[in-house]
């Protein structure tokens, strides 16, 4: 067996196993679609080793730009990335989902699958407990999956794990064992539960504030002000021996972009984000400061909802797509900070990516033949949404609007404010700016782009994504489940009301002092081995 059919994921002591694909059903990764990205997501030798031996203790300052009111310690109704950069460090999962789509052990220290992954079985560790010192069992675990089965919960995964679950098929076996009798047959069971709202939560939590929000992740929140800060302090039953390093971390909201970096220049902050690719050099150039940048981490793409007008009509879409030069809005919103993609939340060189999809260039005659046959001979005029919520959001309408304009598209941008931006626009305007962070593609086309998904973005219904996803589920050949995510990919390039140009690099500014702090695409940044020096 050569290095090439095999999958790593991580024992319980954190090293790398290898696994050959015939045991991808057992105690081990749930698919090859989270392979072929050998490179996704190499951030800086600086931040991936630390420099000095860890040292213990202090406090680090954490700010960012972006926040809002709706914001939440239940792990399971995240939507906001800043949710999940928090909650990420409070609670854990059964299984978390790595940079690279891997997947390794957290609370569960194996797992194993009956033939066709129609049935699970998860272990947890020995002696887990929550941050208030009580045992964490594998009643917990069922409770949190059954709040993401209820409705009335609305969480964000309701829809895509009661397609595949019903309380009825959760089984406690006993306190470290449970096992899933799931619908129908899922190779991919374990990938799709080591996301952001598969955290498991104590027994009996309906309620969550800072004296109930209870997790066993390295620490645990001491204070909470939705949208504008948080504070966390270590948890001294975390399992992980010796973490955390720090003893906790403080974040603050800081609206301007320009004061953001100044607080890290200056040494008020230890860890910025995100950094406008316009200011990297500022804070490179420093002497006490540098960038993390994490390839490859997310897209930021104009969304067109296809049951409002005038997006519902396909020819308008298309329009909208052949109107734009990738290359020229990388260029000037981020500096060329990314991968270019053609409409598909995955970048070329992915095993996913459609091998004859390419990157669409830019064409105007297209675009305006288009127009002109869905009833537009002179052009049409539409409005955009947008908001500092997350930097490049404006930078990325206004010049996406510039860029269109030759092709008769005539764009109106409505800026909002960041702190409803996300409850009164996103999923429902017609046209607006969004962001999701990278993802198995199996994943995200689940949450985008099956009929009634996670995200209603585009409001995408089309009979044949659903179906090729459910192939790509019952199917243990890795090479037949990316040929198939390669269709489902297509259609979504072809139908969908996304204008995707590239993948983005994340941008975050550190003190030099900060060590072991990790980028993740999914939950931004990870602290459970982070230290000042």
């Amino acid at each position: 067996m050569t290095d090439q059919n095999k999958e790593s994921v991580k024992d319980a002591a954190g090293s790398q196993l290898r696994l050959g694909r015939r045991t991808v059903l057992k105690g081990g990764v749930a698919t090859g679609l989270m392979l072929g990205a050998a490179s996704f997501m190499k951030f800086s030798e600086t931040a991936a080793a630390a420099t000095q031996e860890p040292k213990r203790g202090g406090t680090l300052r954490l700010a960012y730009t972006s926040g809002t009111v709706r914001e939440t310690l239940d792990p399971a109704r995240l939507r906001e990335g800043n949710e999940s950069m928090y909650c990420a460090n409070i609670y854990d999962r059964l299984l978390r989902i790595e940079n690279d789509f891997s997947v390794s052990a957290e609370l569960a220290e194996k797992w194993d699958a009956n033939a066709d992954g129609s049935a699970w079985t998860f272990v947890l560790r020995d002696g887990l407990k929550f941050s208030d010192g009580t045992p964490l069992t594998s009643e917990d675990v069922a409770y949190s999956f059954s709040r993401l089965l209820d409705a009335a919960t609305k969480s964000p995964s309701f829809a895509g794990l009661s397609q595949m679950l019903d309380t009825s098929g959760i089984e406690v076996r006993d306190a470290r064992t449970i096992a899933f009798k799931l619908k129908s047959a899922n190779t991919v069971f374990p990938q799709q539960i080591a996301t952001r709202n598969f955290a498991v939560v104590k027994k009996g939590t309906t309620e969550f504030k800072v004296e109930t929000a209870i997790g066993s992740g390295p620490f645990k929140i001491a204070s909470f002000a939705p949208g504008e800060s948080w504070e966390l302090v270590r948890n001294p039953n975390y399992w992980r021996a010796g973490l955390p390093y720090l003893d906790g971390i403080r974040q603050v909201k800081i609206d301007e972009p320009a004061t953001l970096v100044q607080s890290l220049l200056s040494g008020q902050s230890d860890v910025i984000g995100q950094v406008g690719p316009a200011q990297v050099r500022q804070v490179d150039g420093s002497p006490g400061a540098h960038i993390v940048s994490s390839p490859n981490s997310g897209f930021m793409y104009v969304v067109m909802d296809m049951t409002q007008a005038p997006f519902d009509d396909p020819k308008v879409i298309k329009a909208v797509k052949a109107a734009v030069d990738r290359q020229a809005l990388l260029n000037i919103v981020f500096q060329g900070h990314g991968t270019l993609t053609s409409d598909v939340n995955v970048w070329p060189g992915h095993p996913s990516y459609p091998p004859g999809l390419g990157v669409r260039a830019q064409n105007i005659e297209e675009a305006k033949r288009l127009l002109a046959e869905a009833g537009h001979p002179n052009g049409i005029d539409l409005q955009l949404y947008t908001s500092p919520s997350l930097s490049g959001m404006v930078e990325m309408a206004t010049a996406f609007a510039e860029i269109v304009r030759p092709a008769g598209i005539r764009v109106a941008i409505q800026q909002e404010n960041s702190g409803t931006y996300w409850s009164q626009v996103w999923q429902t305007k017609p046209m607006y700016i969004s962001y999701s962070g990278a993802r198995p593609p199996v994943a995200t086309i689940g949450n985008l782009y099956v009929t009634k998904p996670a995200y209603a973005e585009t409001k995408i219904s089309n009979p044949e994504i659903d179906k090729l996803l459910a192939e790509v589920c019952a199917s243990l050949d890795e090479n037949k489940q990316n040929e198939l995510l390669q269709e489902a990919w297509s259609i979504v390039a072809d139908q969908a009301g996304a204008s995707i140009s590239f993948a983005l690099n994340q941008l975050w500014g550190m003190r030099k002092t900060v060590q072991g702090v990790k980028p993740h695409s999914e939950d931004n940044l990870q602290f459970h081995e982070a230290h000042i020096a």
